[in-house]
């Protein structure tokens, strides 16, 4: 209650901001007035109502409160987990109790508890003593699913547009792009919902669904919009009663004014099309519903990313239609249709959009009073009460999903797995290893040169470039037009790609084969009795193959030798090949010839080599439409030419709902129709429940028996199990016959069983080649090292031999020296990576003699800037890895070395975590200002408080259209917007602070440029890689025990000589040993590869 409250001697308004302070005698008590308080004879809280906004926030605030649930998710589940507990512990006293007795008595307690511990009014006690209702409504009600009809007329839409061979717009490439701010990005929304009724005798069954019935809806209603058609009319089967009408309505009889009764109510029969003509009715309701909007709101009107969503959703409810054509033409956008179909709303219907807008701004007007909190923090005053942000609501109001079920979930995974990177973040020890490794790299003189003498000459050209560049720029009419062509190109060209890599129709441009000509295929002995006609209905067939040719045979020499592979690599590679060529006689044992693969490697030894080899197979073999590379992460993703998980999947990591999976989704279907192998990298961080829901829709799309894994294709893993783990999620090795942390006799929870599930596949692998031979690493003496220390087992002398690296020794002097001032620094902590990064900014700036330009991100909430300057401290200032990887203060040097933080485009190679040079930045004019925002960056710094975009050079760039003005490998990066919730807690008064159980949440809407310099990156990143030189750090944070903390840096090198460590470290670090899940998964993959020798010893030879 935010008691005690400051003590008010006489009623006051502040003339000049018209602010009312009440008189308050008693600290204990909340505003009010004597004379209402006298009426009342109890305690209030009188709110005085000056404002339009006031009074639509509370109109709002009482609406939502009368209709809220009695007893919240979490709350029952504690109480029902409560009662469970209480009957457990009861067990013990009444063991011969049979099963039935114990289940009643199981939930007589659990009624009991929640009865007896539920919150009641006076009121409601005696509502119910008296059996009267506890609710009271002046309408009835009738749901519409309004997205999965939107979604439905998109679709119709696109595919005309599609025969025609229209260029599709921004808005229409995917419809993600007009509704990703509205959570229905997961597939249980896009999904059109059908009901199964009967048809003609009920001896058909068909689908049908409000859409079908509006669809076809009798010629009298053809004026009825689909708002008032599910408000006053409903289906009904046809009785005798209903031909009877519809006959006198045909065929009108003499009227009869003398008639007794009520009138029948109207009916409509349907058009011949709809599937239940013959057997069902419409007829009006006697009382109209309201029509219950299903699945997301519909947008504000006043938001310009949302606009195209919001004039399609009204255009669906308050026009009528019948098909796509009567709403919005071919060449149209959806807001031009609305200009110019807005005539045909009724008056009736444009209040309803007005109120729609109205809700809208009560919901926006809520909890204003939290900003005004904020901004009067640092006074006296307690004369405003702040109201909280709900914590499922985003910046705009819109709610989102309820995330309790996540929490429970993430709660009741913290593992063994994931319990030590919980615990390490605690603030205390947390800040003292951030602060000690900041003061090591200044210490170490990576920074000495930090207060050179500055120039003025950021706006001056760099040269060095095959075309000068100069590197800040106001941005310019013909600038601002470029830019807009630029991404509409990468949208277009973005689709393109990903259209080819899940059908395998590729132009000949890409260096690979058109789809028409997969029937050319380097084949020759066929097997009818393998083929089957239904496996590629209307595609072109690929026959199974019996055994290789002549030809084939010199393919594969020809790529082992131009990739040179090892023998451990070329093994793998010809088992692969030659099963697809056929070869599946040593697979029968292993379900049905099916070949599921494990290739396991430590660092170094080739694993991305052999996959490009074996995709060169599939290429020159002219059957890349029949395999599928997927990896856990965008570099990962990147390094092999394939895409991530999530991406293939059309999910999102953050979705807050699990896909829906059906039979007969002609899209996932035709996704996967022609995949016949999977290869899947860095195994290490897939995780359990990834992988589950993985094989389930590939058992959906290739209609298998879920018995069989991954629904019969065939799956390749490579990877390093002794790598870093999936992040809130189980590895693919965990144990389950160990015992759980779970209290014993606690029930197994829906994701546990998923991921036992997908462990039982993982138990499948019938086919291991361990790759040994180190590719990578040419030092025999660091090699042997690296051995050890995947054991744990690292010696004294392996010990003194790294610490001869530790910055300070002979033959590593400081980092003040070339090539140690140029190298990145690899850190542990995204708080010590942004720190350095910033630093490292400001001294190379100093170095070149420029001033330090660094780029503000624009924040806001509810819409607005963010005004009081703390709070905007507060919140550039936070490491962007809590910020969903945009930064608050971005530093620009020229020639930086940058990494992109989101993905903009995996499928062109623009993902998270890719490497680029930063070679201009765009600005809007007048937008740079001097007044110091931060104290990490000097006095002299720039800030440009509107970037446009930014120019990088990214070599690893897959794009192939020609940008116009720009040179290849440049890139234009645009600004990203991303919704992050921030704790005001810290920065409120004490005596405004709520409970010590509560937070003060804020949701932030950040707008700026997705990234961040490369002078330092975190481990994580580094996974995969192969680095030239850099410098690590193996002071481990506190507790963490993960032997991947000091196995992964240590491994991206080719030799010792290129590594340089930061600081002395415990001899303890190197004898970090895997867990006991990780040795057994090893043991029983080495198991697995010696019966592959055995059974392909030819391939060792």
């Amino acid at each position: 209650m935010r008691m005690p409250r400051k003590l008010v001697a006489v009623s006051t308004i502040d003339p000049e901001t018209g602010h009312i302070s009440m008189r308050r005698s008693h600290p204990m008590i909340n505003n009010f007035n004597e004379y209402i308080i006298s009426a009342c004879r109890s305690n209030m809280d009188i709110k005085f109502i000056w404002t339009g906004s006031d009074a639509k926030a509370l109109v709002y605030y009482i609406t939502d409160y009368v209709t809220k649930m009695s007893l919240s998710f979490h709350d029952t589940f504690a109480l029902v987990q409560k009662g469970i507990t209480s009957m457990n512990n009861s067990f013990h006293q009444s063991e011969n109790e049979s099963p039935i007795e114990k289940s009643r008595k199981l939930v007589l307690r659990c009624y009991n508890t929640l009865a007896s511990q539920q919150e009641l009014s006076g009121a409601q006690v005696a509502s119910y003593l008296m059996n009267w209702d506890d609710h009271y409504t002046t309408h009835k009600f009738q749901g519409l699913y309004l997205i999965q009809t939107e979604l439905f007329l998109q679709s119709e839409l696109n595919e005309i547009r599609t025969k025609q061979k229209l260029t599709f717009t921004v808005h229409d490439i995917i419809d993600d792009y007009i509704c990703d701010d509205e959570a229905i990005d997961d597939q249980n929304n896009d999904e059109e919902q059908f009901q199964i009724q009967a048809s003609e005798n009920d001896e058909k069954h068909v689908l049908v669904n409000t859409r079908i019935d509006y669809q076809y809806r009798s010629e009298t209603l053809n004026n009825i919009c689909l708002y008032d058609f599910v408000s006053i009319l409903y289906k009904k089967k046809m009785n005798a009663a209903d031909l009877k009408y519809l006959s006198d309505i045909v065929v009108p009889k003499k009227q009869n004014d003398n008639r007794k009764g009520r009138r029948p109510n109207e009916r409509y029969a349907f058009q011949k099309q709809h599937p239940q003509a013959t057997t069902y009715v419409m007829m009006k309701y006697t009382q109209s519903r309201v029509p219950i909007l299903y699945g997301p709101q519909i947008p504000r009107e006043d938001r310009d990313d949302t606009r195209e969503r919001y004039c399609r959703a009204l255009l669906t409810l308050f026009v009528p239609w019948r098909s796509v054509a009567d709403l919005c033409a071919i060449e149209q956008t959806w807001e031009d249709a609305f200009k110019s179909q807005q005539h045909l709303i009724s008056t009736y219907s444009m209040t309803i959009i007005e109120n729609i807008q109205l809700l809208h701004e009560c919901k926006k007007d809520r909890d204003e009073h939290l900003l005004q909190v904020i901004a009067e923090a640092q006074t006296n005053d307690d004369v405003i009460d702040p109201v909280f942000l709900p914590p499922n609501q985003d910046i705009y109001g819109d709610d989102g999903i309820d995330d309790s079920e996540d929490l429970l979930e993430l709660l009741g995974s913290l593992d063994e797995y994931t319990t030590t990177a919980m615990n390490s973040i605690k603030k205390s020890t947390e800040g003292k290893y951030i602060e000690e490794t900041i003061q090591v790299v200044e210490n170490v003189g990576r920074f000495s040169d930090v207060h050179s003498h500055t120039r003025h000459l950021f706006n001056e050209a760099v040269g060095g470039m095959d075309q000068q560049i100069v590197p800040f720029v106001s941005a310019t009419p013909t600038l601002v037009r470029l830019n807009t062509k630029w991404q509409e190109q990468l949208k277009t060209e973005k689709e393109r790609v990903r259209r080819s890599l899940i059908t395998g129709k590729y132009d000949k441009t890409d260096d690979t084969l058109d789809y028409d000509s997969i029937q050319d295929a380097l084949v020759t002995m066929v097997n009818p009795n393998n083929y089957n006609i239904n496996t590629f209905d209307n595609y072109t067939p690929i026959l199974p193959v019996a055994s290789a040719t002549t030809t084939s045979y010199s393919t594969q020499q020809c790529i082992i030798e131009d990739y040179t592979l090892n023998k451990e690599q070329q093994a793998a590679f010809l088992i692969i090949t030659n099963h697809l060529d056929g070869d599946k006689e040593r697979h029968k044992g292993t379900n049905n010839g099916q070949l599921i693969m494990c290739i396991p490697g430590c660092g170094g030894t080739g694993k991305s080599q052999l996959i490009r080899a074996v995709t060169k197979y599939f290429l020159i073999t002219k059957r890349m439409q029949m395999m599928r590379k997927l990896a856990p992460t965008g570099i990962a993703a990147a390094e092999i030419g394939g895409m991530t998980i999530h991406s293939f999947l059309g999910e999102q990591r953050n979705s807050g709902k699990p896909r829906t999976i059906k039979p007969g989704d002609t899209k996932l279907e035709n996704q996967w129709r022609l995949v016949e192998y999977l290869l899947i990298d860095e195994m290490s961080m897939v995780g359990l429940t990834l992988l589950g829901k993985l094989n389930r829709i590939m058992s959906a799309a290739k209609h298998a028996d879920p018995q069989i894994p991954f629904g019969g294709i065939n799956v390749i893993f490579f990877g390093d199990y002794l790598q870093y783990r999936p992040v809130y999620d189980a590895p693919l090795y965990t144990d389950f016959s160990q015992p759980s942390k779970n209290k014993s006799g606690q029930s197994r929870s829906e994701k546990e069983i998923q991921q036992r599930a997908a462990r039982s596949l993982i138990l499948q692998i019938n086919c291991v080649i361990k790759l040994s031979q180190q590719m990578r690493t040419e030092d025999e003496r660091y090699l042997e090292l690296l051995e050890r220390l995947r054991q744990g087992n690292c010696n004294l002398q392996d010990y003194e031999l790294l610490l001869t690296r530790v910055v300070g020794q002979p033959s590593v002097s400081s980092l003040r020296e070339s090539p140690w001032n140029e190298v990145p620094i690899l850190a542990y902590r995204n708080e010590v990576r942004t720190q350095l990064n910033n630093k490292a900014a400001v001294h190379n700036a100093a170095q070149l003699g420029l001033q330090p330009m660094v780029c503000v991100a624009q924040d806001t909430c509810k819409g607005k800037p963010i005004a009081d300057p703390i709070l905007m401290k507060k919140l550039l200032e936070l490491s962007d890895s809590k910020t969903e990887h945009l930064p608050g203060l971005l530093p620009f040097v020229p020639g930086m070395p940058v990494i992109l933080t989101q993905n903009l485009a995996i499928e062109l190679g623009l993902i998270n975590g890719i490497n680029g040079i930063f070679r201009q930045l765009v600005y809007e004019a007048d937008s740079i200002s001097i007044d110091a925002l931060s104290n990490t960056f000097p006095n002299n710094t720039q800030y440009v408080h509107r970037p446009l975009y930014a120019l990088i050079e990214i070599a690893r760039s897959k794009i192939e259209c020609n940008l116009e003005t720009l040179q290849p490998k440049i890139v234009p990066i645009p600004l990203m917007e991303q919704t992050f919730r921030f704790d005001v807690t810290d920065i409120l008064p004490k005596n405004k602070k709520p409970k010590s159980n509560q937070n003060a949440m804020m949701s932030i809407k950040r707008r700026a440029l997705p990234l961040v310099p490369a002078y330092c990156i975190t481990t994580h990143k580094s996974q995969g890689q192969t680095l030239s030189k850099a410098v690590i750090d193996l002071k481990l944070p506190n507790e963490t025990e993960d032997i991947a903390a000091v196995y992964v840096p240590l491994s991206r090198f080719q030799r010792l000589i290129d590594v340089a460590i930061l600081r002395p470290f415990d001899y303890e670090v190197l004898r970090i040993k895997p867990s006991k899940s990780q040795v057994a998964e090893i043991k029983r993959l080495d198991k697995l590869y010696i019966d592959t020798q055995f059974r392909f010893s030819e391939y060792f030879q």
